[in-house]
């Protein structure tokens, strides 16, 4: 097992310099902080939690909450807590994720970090007006949000660019002749909780149909494979019925495939459909494969964890700390050029 003198050798620091770059007990220089951590990886060294924590009055543990409302949490979600995980224990921390009860869940984490048990937190699934946000900014605590508030001047977070993502699957069907291109965004009860993806969303696809002069055709949609069924029938009895459909609830696409092609519709010969902020694994479920755009959850989990541990250093201004993630498109079966063309 690799000690703490096996780490100093391999970055060519002292013992003592080690120690500070573990403890916070002293500044250490980017470069060097940089080789230590390298050396560390090299080689699987494990830093005693206990000490680092008496010796720097850290709990060397970061907290992770998310919110009780149901979000129908999905792969990109899952992908968030492993990158913020991996990060954490890179740089010789704990990450706990916490439950909490939604009406105390403001002053529950505001104890948390007076109390020592944890030294931050990361917020995940915010709501646009989160109470835990104004909580912890009240007690003036460290905090990164994964997602952003209606107003998040100030704070910092990583969030995905929900509006362009739309746009750009909107810009898409558009581009291959679609006119008729409808939504299908989270369940209205998510919406109406303030949930941020959920208004954003929807937000998104006006605006990009609003754009390109067409007429908007947005539904909110529970998520489960029988209400993406159900709703598959609703639009095709609609007056305004569609030839393409972007669709941000993984859940329901599940069901809206199987009910289009219950109806004798072909995917994508007759009706074209993307999946927005969904995942490559649901896509790898469907026939035809669904055509997705998908988050780069890990890296926003390692970005909010750096950024949170910059902030206990000192080291970075929440108001410096914006950012917007772009969706990466994975090809699958279900996009095609709008019937007649």
């Amino acid at each position: 097992m690799a000690t703490m003198q096996d780490v100093a050798r391999r970055a060519h620091v002292a013992v003592s310099t080690v120690s500070y770059a573990l403890s916070g007990a002293r500044p250490v220089a980017p470069e060097t902080a940089r080789r230590i951590r390298a050396a560390m990886d090299e080689l699987d060294y494990q830093p005693n939690a206990m000490a680092r924590g008496l010796a720097s009055r850290r709990s060397h543990t970061l907290a992770m909450t998310f919110p009780s409302f149901d979000t129908a949490m999905g792969e990109t979600v899952f992908e968030i807590v492993r990158g913020a995980q991996h990060e954490a224990s890179r740089h010789g921390y704990s990450l706990a994720v916490w439950p909490l009860d939604e009406t105390k869940a403001g002053s529950e984490l505001v104890a948390l970090v007076q109390q020592g048990k944890a030294d931050g937190v990361l917020l995940v699934e915010v709501e646009v007006d989160d109470p835990r946000v104004a909580a912890l900014k009240a007690a003036d605590l460290p905090f990164v949000m994964v997602g952003r508030t209606a107003d998040p001047t100030g704070l910092a977070y990583v969030d995905i660019d929900f509006e362009r993502t739309v746009d750009d699957a909107v810009a898409e069907l558009h581009r291959r002749g679609h006119r008729r291109i409808a939504f299908i965004g989270r369940p209205d009860a998510q919406a109406k909780a303030g949930y941020g993806p959920a208004i954003r969303g929807r937000q998104g696809y006006l605006q990009a149909v609003e754009q390109r002069s067409l007429t908007p055709l947005a539904f909110a949609c529970d998520a489960n494979p029988h209400a993406g069924q159900t709703l598959a029938r609703e639009l095709m009895e609609h007056e305004q019925r569609p030839t393409g459909i972007v669709v941000m609830n993984d859940m329901a696409a599940l069901g809206l495939l199987a009910g289009l092609q219950s109806l004798g519709l072909r995917v994508p010969q007759d009706i074209s459909v993307v999946g927005a902020v969904s995942s490559p694994t649901l896509g790898a479920m469907t026939v035809p494969a669904l055509t997705t755009t998908h988050a780069p959850g890990e890296r926003m989990g390692a970005f909010a964890t750096r950024a949170l541990l910059a902030i206990l250093d000192q080291q970075l201004d929440p108001a410096d700390c914006h950012q917007l993630v772009t969706c990466a498109v994975v090809d699958g079966e279900s996009l095609g050029p709008a019937p007649g063309r």
